[in-house]
């Protein structure tokens, strides 16, 4: 089980699971059906985004560090969301606004939720009226 410690004021947070007391409210492990719906909707509504399953987010302010850490990518786009970078702690999607005509690199985007404490288990497009999950290089297939 992986420990990370990029919850707020440095308090541990066990993937899945937040031991931050004051959270706003936490959130279980999304159900797959549950992401689903929510890929589909946001991916037939945003344009220039990346979709992201990022595992353990189970509260919108132990997800600070994911902010953070993906707001630097270089072609993730500032001016959209907050600092190019939204989240929902109840589906554990992460959306990353790109700039115009670029891609994320799955390898560098799974480094950077890594290094920020988190899973990113897959990446999400939306292909010929279809959601299609694409897992991280780290992730098994």
């Amino acid at each position: 089980m992986k420990t990370s410690w990029s919850c707020l004021a440095g308090l541990s947070l066990l993937v899945g699971t937040c031991f931050l007391h004051a959270a706003p409210k936490e959130y279980p492990e999304a159900k797959p059906e549950v992401r689903t719906k929510a890929a589909t909707a946001i991916l037939q509504k945003e344009k220039e985004i990346a979709l992201l399953y990022v595992k353990g987010l189970c509260c919108p302010s132990c997800a600070i560090g994911v902010r953070s850490k993906l707001s630097r990518l270089k072609y993730v786009d500032k001016k959209r969301f907050k600092r190019g970078v939204d989240m929902n702690a109840e589906t554990q999607l992460v959306t990353l606004a790109l700039k115009t005509g670029q891609v994320i690199d799955p390898l560098r985007v799974e480094k950077e939720v890594d290094d920020a404490g988190y899973i990113a288990i897959e990446w999400y497009t939306f292909e010929d009226a279809n959601l299609k999950a694409h897992p991280f290089p780290g992730q098994k297939p």
